[in-house]
């Protein structure tokens, strides 16, 4: 008698034949690399859209900046004045710029209504092993500043808990993805919630080029997507081609 765990299906002289589970098995498998490769396609036109949106952001005129609103997830192009603070300036360490170690040039910005701002004024290379950290200098007197309000950078894993909150005993004080706490630490005062980036046309800056990173690009994506859905298809001709037999075999 035929065993009640396989399945059978006569076609002509073949016929495919495996056990309930092995079938079962496959599918849930396909299944699952199936939704990997539309997770992939959903994530590209998330990251399509996003750019999209950045692209506006930079072609779009400046509005006004309001202080008190906290940077989110949306980049906004705003324009302030105020005075830079030379001498208590943040190096943030370990940037990259064609393939080049450097740093990135955060100046404290006192705008008229007394909010201390962190303004990203853009990339410099690093310093030769032993050498001091470059006393920068920054543009005097009331500054007009146009730039990109956005969310302080985050570290892909940030390791170790809360450091100690001290002030910097001196500066440029060199530190690793700060966080609005760590910064108002070093300062010794509070700091608004978020960075502004300064606009590459702007004067008083080093190298930008803004590209609001948003990690893997759209096509990346999708490239993942037809390998998942490539792989779905190659375990399901696989499983049939080996479980397909010769009636007469």
């Amino acid at each position: 008698a035929e065993n009640p765990e396989r399945v059978g299906l006569l076609m002509g002289r073949l016929r495919f034949k495996a056990s309930a589970v092995s079938v079962v098995v496959v599918l849930v498998t396909t299944a699952l690399l199936l939704a990997l490769g539309f997770w992939q396609i959903r994530r590209g036109h998330e990251k399509r859209d996003l750019r999209q949106r950045y692209a506006a952001v930079l072609a779009a005129p400046a509005t006004a900046f309001n202080p008190v609103q906290a940077a989110t997830g949306t980049v906004l192009h705003v324009h302030t004045r105020g005075y830079y603070d030379a001498r208590r300036q943040v190096l943030l360490d370990n940037r990259i710029s064609h393939e080049r170690p450097g740093y990135e040039v955060w100046t404290p910005l006192r705008l008229q209504g007394g909010t201390l701002v962190m303004v990203d004024r853009g990339w410099i290379p690093r310093v030769a092993e032993g050498q001091p950290l470059p006393q920068l200098p920054a543009p005097d007197g009331l500054t007009e500043v146009d730039g990109y309000w956005r969310e302080f950078p985050q570290p892909g894993l940030r390791l170790g808990g809360t450091p100690p909150c001290e002030k910097a005993a001196h500066y440029p004080v060199l530190m690793m993805y700060p966080r609005e706490q760590d910064l108002a630490c070093a300062l010794g005062e509070p700091v608004a919630q978020g960075l502004l980036l300064l606009n590459a046309s702007a004067p008083g800056g080093y190298v930008r080029e803004w590209d609001f990173n948003t990690g893997f690009p759209p096509m990346r994506h999708y490239a993942y997507a037809a390998q998942w859905f490539a792989l779905a298809v190659t375990l399901l001709a696989l499983f049939i081609k080996l479980k397909i037999k010769r009636t007469d075999d």
